[in-house]
């Protein structure tokens, strides 16, 4: 069935369509909707859920890090569950939980720094096609 149509049955306009839906098929419709819409909004979610595990799991003695409370610090040492930062000159160290980790300042600098070395080497591979070509 034409999406048009069921949107057309559904709203009670019976041009070209025979037989409306009436009220309980235009529920149906808003009700398919929000199941839809929660369904990707939950997966969503889930992702970046899932990122932020990750990016947990993979901090390094030496990664500059922000906790959910702001205090930036240099990650001293790891453990399974908690880790030791390092702030301020005067070297104080505070431990805290790996969900107290908001990002890893040092793993976003590298991947921006990966970004634009792929960049400009893709720059780079398309100049020296063009010279090839106007040569």
């Amino acid at each position: 069935m034409n999406f048009a149509i069921l949107l057309n049955m559904a709203s009670g306009s019976t041009a070209d369509t025979g037989a409306a839906l009436g009220s309980s098929g235009f529920m149906i419709v808003i009700l398919l909707f929000f199941v839809v819409y929660m369904w990707m909004m939950s997966r969503r979610e889930k992702k970046n859920r899932n990122e932020e595990q990750a990016m947990r799991d993979n901090l390094k003695v030496g990664d500059e890090v922000v906790t959910i409370g702001g205090i930036l610090g240099k990650v001293v040492s790891v453990k399974d569950e908690t880790i030791v930062l390092e702030t301020g000159a005067d070297r104080n160290k505070i431990r805290f939980t790996k969900a107290a980790i908001a990002t890893n300042a040092s793993a976003n600098a590298r991947a921006q720094a990966d970004k634009e070395a792929k960049e400009a080497a893709k720059a780079k591979e398309k100049a020296a096609k063009k010279e090839a070509k106007n040569k």
